[in-house]
């Protein structure tokens, strides 16, 4: 059996997942990982705070000790906004930034739209702009082009670098229009956002640069081997090494400034 290609899964919530999950993907190849806060039902701040302590303190050794180097990204998912204690949260963010294992701010983003998940977008946005941070934003599976178009308006209107943010989940629809306004792109391997068939077609039409590829396993039905899979049908297509290297591992680790 050949030796799978190194990767980095730039989306993950091992939080959900099983030590077979994980040893599953550390076999087909995941070396590395970003562990990124989500949603959960009744979110309140200290619930808030106890998930991203959780992220930190216990799923990113969990990873390691499963042979995976993993990073963290920390911020309010647009489904888990609170009804009091927002600023709270964010007030508290920027200790988690200290030590170098927490390296962007998400995922933020909106998800149904409206007042309150833009204002929550545009305060991360803030935020990860004066502290000079990496951001992972949401696009929600529905409305996705309309709701796209409104997250690239506010991260214009907010100032922060567009190099700086990584907009995930995209499509075949709305992933050119990302790139063409100097953000990276996440193409996320989940059965309920882009078969592996799919991203082979976009990367082999837009070539790797700012393109980075991801699972969100631990996020419903996910597929824990879409990137494995993915990656063994980028290099079945005939792309270079280094193309296949770049969307499934370098441009991780560049965004995320990951130099080990």
């Amino acid at each position: 059996m050949a030796e799978p290609i190194p990767l980095f899964d730039a989306h993950l919530h091992p939080e959900a997942l099983t030590d077979q999950d994980l040893e599953s993907m550390r076999f087909f190849g995941v070396e590395r990982a970003l562990v990124v806060a989500h949603h959960f039902p009744e979110p309140t701040a200290k619930a808030l705070r106890q998930h991203f302590d959780q992220l930190v303190e216990k799923q990113l050794p969990r990873l390691e000790r499963l042979g995976i180097r993993a990073w963290a990204a920390l911020g309010v998912h647009p489904r888990c906004i609170p009804r009091r204690g927002l600023s709270e949260v964010l007030s508290h963010l920027p200790d988690y930034f200290e030590g170098g294992r927490v390296v962007a701010l998400g995922e933020t983003g909106l998800h149904v739209g409206g007042e309150e998940e833009e204002e929550a977008f545009l305060e991360q946005l803030a935020l990860a702009r004066q502290l000079k941070l990496r951001v992972v934003v949401h696009t929600p599976l529905k409305d996705k082009e309309r709701h796209t178009r409104r997250i690239l308006t506010l991260l214009r209107q907010s100032g922060l670098a567009p190099s700086r943010a990584l907009v995930d989940h995209a499509n075949a629809r709305t992933v050119r229009t990302i790139l063409e306004v100097g953000h990276w792109a996440g193409l996320t391997l989940h059965p309920e956002a882009l078969q592996a068939d799919r991203a082979v077609a976009l990367v082999r039409r837009l070539g790797s640069e700012r393109l980075v590829l991801d699972s969100d396993a631990g996020d419903g039905a996910g597929d824990i081997l879409g990137l494995a899979r993915t990656a063994n049908l980028l290099g079945k297509a005939k792309l270079s090494e280094r193309i296949v290297r770049r969307v499934t591992r370098d441009n991780a680790a560049r965004f995320f400034q990951i130099h080990d």
